[in-house]
């Protein structure tokens, strides 16, 4: 092996050690496997190149750079691959104090989102302003003074306040001992277990219209057909419309029912035709003709009651000499032989 070959090897020997060295130094990721993530901000506050990167407190890398882009301030930062960042996390800044650095905060993000490739943006969630915290902490201490300063004027009306207390301290007792329309809401339950029982019965009811309500939309029972088949509606449908056909004819005077509706030709000889019966019925009623003799005269009922009791004697003479011809008539046989 030739000298040149030989520094060659110790020159890269000597450079893979030193980028070890560089990296543990300087906590850079040189040979270690690491996922970068990318994040927006309207405003980073006290975060800088080098600040911790944690995932819910435990770190996990370090910001590599931090840049402005299109009015934002884009954020890139390293993260031990292996980490489990999900799409939907969010990189919050966070402060380690009122006076420190900040850091980016991830956090796990939801149990079913995928995991967050290389190269991803993650959510960015800007920092708390110190100055809007430090206003709000002034103006806190301010309204503690305030509330001080009423206690002290407060104290002009000690008796006063006393007697108040006194007061209102009478009547948690009372209340505590059932006294009145409050102590009884405070004791006494049945006002509850009345409310309770409407509620079981209202959920009940629910319940039965909500039974009913699903029988009908199943097509049960008689609303449940209605409700399903559209039979009936035909049917009443085609009815109406039978019956609108049945007027329509009538109101032409087409049919029987029509020319009786609107023809009153059958009606004027009806009219004659209990004309001249009555007419009639009043020839027969004063003796005119046959049949008025036949119902006025009684003679022909007498004469024909004498001429059945003349025939009635005549079978009886019949029947008395019955047996005499019939010996007469034997008689004349015996004398023949």
């Amino acid at each position: 092996m030739s000298s040149q070959i030989k520094v060659g090897i110790y020159v890269v020997i000597g450079l893979i050690i030193l980028l070890a060295i560089f990296d543990f130094v300087s906590d850079i990721p040189v040979f270690s496997k690491n996922v970068t993530y990318y994040a927006y901000y309207d405003s980073i506050s006290q975060l800088r190149e080098g600040s911790l990167v944690k995932l819910e407190g435990v770190e996990i890398g370090k910001v590599t750079n931090i840049e402005i882009e299109e009015r934002k301030i884009k954020v890139s930062m390293y993260v031990k691959k292996g980490d489990s960042i999900k799409k939907d996390s969010v990189a919050g800044i966070r402060l380690t104090g009122l006076l420190g650095t900040n850091y980016v905060n991830i956090s796990f993000g939801s149990s079913d989102s995928p995991i967050a490739q290389n190269g991803s943006v993650l959510n960015g969630k800007d920092p708390a302003d110190l100055n809007v915290i430090l206003s709000d902490v002034q103006s806190a201490v301010g309204s503690v003074d305030s509330a001080l300063s009423a206690f002290s004027a407060l104290g002009e009306n000690k008796d006063k306040i006393n007697n108040l207390i006194d007061s209102f301290d009478s009547v948690l007792s009372d209340v505590a001992q059932g006294k009145g329309t409050i102590g009884k809401l405070f004791k006494d339950d049945s006002v509850y277990n009345e409310a309770n029982s409407a509620l079981i019965e209202a959920k009940q009811a629910l319940g039965n219209v909500n039974e009913i309500t699903l029988s009908i939309k199943e097509g049960k029972g008689t609303l449940g057909k209605l409700y399903i088949d559209d039979s009936l509606y035909t049917e009443t449908k085609d009815a109406f419309s039978n019956i609108a056909q049945f007027t329509n004819k009538l109101t032409k005077a087409e049919g029987t029912f029509g020319k009786l509706l609107n023809d009153d030709t059958l009606y004027n000889e009806a009219t004659e035709a209990a004309t001249n019966l009555n007419s009639v019925l009043k020839k027969i009623n004063d003796g005119q003709g046959t049949i008025g003799k036949l119902v006025n005269d009684d003679s022909l009922y007498i004469d024909a009651k004498d001429t059945l009791k003349r025939a009635n004697r005549g079978i009886d003479t019949v029947e008395d000499l019955a047996p005499l011809g019939i010996i007469s008539t034997a008689f004349g046989i015996v004398t023949l032989f």
